[in-house]
């Protein structure tokens, strides 16, 4: 047999590991999703209530009924001053965060920015089930000039959480970091789809620095030995579970406005 078709059959095994890796990660989802009745128990969302429906990541719902997704930016969004209390979500999905953050009773408004009318229409469903639509704007796709949307003394007083899949280097100019530069904000970064990754990463950093003091946040470890709910699954399915299906390890930015 000649390498390449020894290359090519390792490769299909990995991609259909990876495969059913997702599928057991979304089986374990709505298992837990059963158990607690698609209500998040623990953690500073707590008591959070999802539709049935979904638009994206249905496999990442159990970790997130459990307090523990994202669990690092959670926090240190959660550990921000009382003056920020204003929440603005770039990248909204199905409205973790954007209604999260109101269920948490830290901030008094929302802002959903989502680029899928479908997505869109979740996270509507969500904040009626969960009776914050008063509270809770919901907009279309993030462009330079989004801050628009928002009154200006929110914005001055707004935790900006910002995903959007490597678009993120195409809309944090220099000019916008200025118009936010009184908002924390948090940045997913996804620099390694990227062939010149580096440089989009050195620039944005540039853009970000005069205005900006800048940390870096990375995922790291989950207790599990907490969660009574999960003591009879068998150790793999507890931790994938917890996963969130990272194809490398997840890092983000925290921007604090200088001067503060």
């Amino acid at each position: 047999m000649g390498l390449r078709k020894i290359f090519s059959m390792l490769l299909m095994d990995q991609r259909g590991m990876s495969i059913a890796i997702h599928k057991k990660r979304k089986l374990l989802s709505q298992e837990l999703s059963m158990t607690l009745k698609n209500t998040i128990k623990y953690g500073p969302f707590a008591g959070m209530i999802f539709s049935r429906d979904h638009w994206w990541g249905n496999s990442d719902r159990g970790a997130m009924l459990l307090g523990i997704y994202e669990q690092e930016i959670l926090n240190s969004i959660m550990s921000v001053q009382k003056k920020y209390n204003v929440f603005i979500d770039l990248g909204a999905a199905d409205g973790y965060y954007s209604i999260g953050s109101l269920i948490s009773q830290k901030f008094k408004v929302s802002y959903a920015f989502e680029i899928s009318i479908k997505g869109r229409q979740v996270i509507q469903k969500n904040a009626t089930l969960n009776n914050c639509s008063n509270k809770l704007h919901i907009f279309g796709e993030a462009t330079k000039v989004f801050y628009k949307n928002i009154p200006k003394k929110d914005l001055d007083s707004a935790v900006i959480l910002i995903d959007i899949e490597g678009a993120e280097f195409s809309l944090l100019d220099s000019e916008l970091f200025s118009n936010l530069k009184k908002s924390i904000i948090f940045i997913e970064l996804h620099d390694w789809i990227f062939k010149d990754g580096k440089k989009k990463m050195t620039e944005l950093l540039s853009n970000a620095k005069p205005f900006f003091k800048i940390s870096t946040l990375a995922t790291t470890s989950r207790d599990l030995s907490k969660f009574p709910e999960l003591f009879d699954y068998e150790d793999s399915d507890r931790w994938l579970i917890a996963s969130e299906g990272r194809p490398k390890l997840m890092s983000w930015l925290r921007l604090d406005p200088r001067g503060t």
